[in-house]
């Protein structure tokens, strides 16, 4: 098989489905975070590295959280049997391997991972634009890892969205604002965001102070109770 190719992307989907599934059974079998962080970090360790990038995918920005990462983001939101869970741009469903399925509203807009998440007994799925979809039902807990970056409109333009007293053109911003709107009150959320490169502390500091970042997290910080912010390194998505 030639890689770059149509079929190594294929192939690159069913290694990652089946990572996410045997990330499941590590977690529904394994006692404690410690042990069950360590067996998904072999598993990962284990698991060719996932290059392929198709026009979809490029398209779609669909970047996938690698699963150990994806268990402590559904450690830190608190996610149980019982925990009521939406995740907006699910892809193979990483993020809700801690999830009871009977409880999880899952939405994704890529065909052939919408049909793998359609294995799963999701209690509701569906296949909406996260840039504007709401569910109609509150949960306890939003999680996710939007796609970053900007998007196109049909002439080619980049696309600006209103935000605060100003706009952005950074999606992952505007999915996680409205993915928010649908959890309840008391509700828990953990966000993988976009984050300002660079390792100068100052650097990064003034990437972070520009107009829209400014709006984006005055409105998270105003309106919802931040608990944590915190970095991750970029070479935790090598696979």
């Amino acid at each position: 098989m030639r890689p770059g190719t149509a079929l190594a992307k294929v192939v690159d989907e069913s290694i990652e489905a089946a990572v996410v599934r045997a990330g499941r059974h590590i977690v529904q079998s394994t006692d404690g975070i410690n042990d069950t962080y360590n067996r998904l970090v072999g598993l990962l360790q284990r698991q060719p590295n996932l290059s392929v990038r198709s026009s979809t995918s490029v398209l779609q920005q669909a970047y996938s959280t690698p699963i150990p990462i994806a268990y402590l983001a559904s450690v830190l939101a608190g996610i149980d049997a019982a925990t009521t869970v939406y995740e907006p741009t699910a892809g193979n469903g990483a993020l809700l391997i801690g999830a009871n399925p009977q409880q999880v509203i899952a939405n994704e807009l890529n065909e052939g991972r919408l049909a793998e998440l359609a294995t799963r007994g999701f209690r509701q799925l569906t296949q909406a634009d996260a840039l504007t979809y709401r569910p109609t039902t509150e949960v306890d807990v939003v999680i996710c890892n939007p796609p970053f970056g900007s998007v196109k409109d049909p002439k080619l333009h980049t696309r600006r969205f209103p935000i605060a007293d100003t706009w952005t053109t950074q999606i992952d911003q505007v999915i996680a604002l409205n993915a928010l709107s649908v959890m309840k009150p008391e509700g828990r959320a953990v966000l993988i965001l976009g984050g300002k490169m660079g390792l100068d502390t100052d650097l990064r500091s003034q990437r972070y102070n520009t107009r829209e970042s400014r709006a984006f997290y005055y409105l998270l910080y105003q309106h919802y109770c931040v608990t944590q912010h915190f970095s991750l390194s970029g070479d935790l998505y090598r696979k």
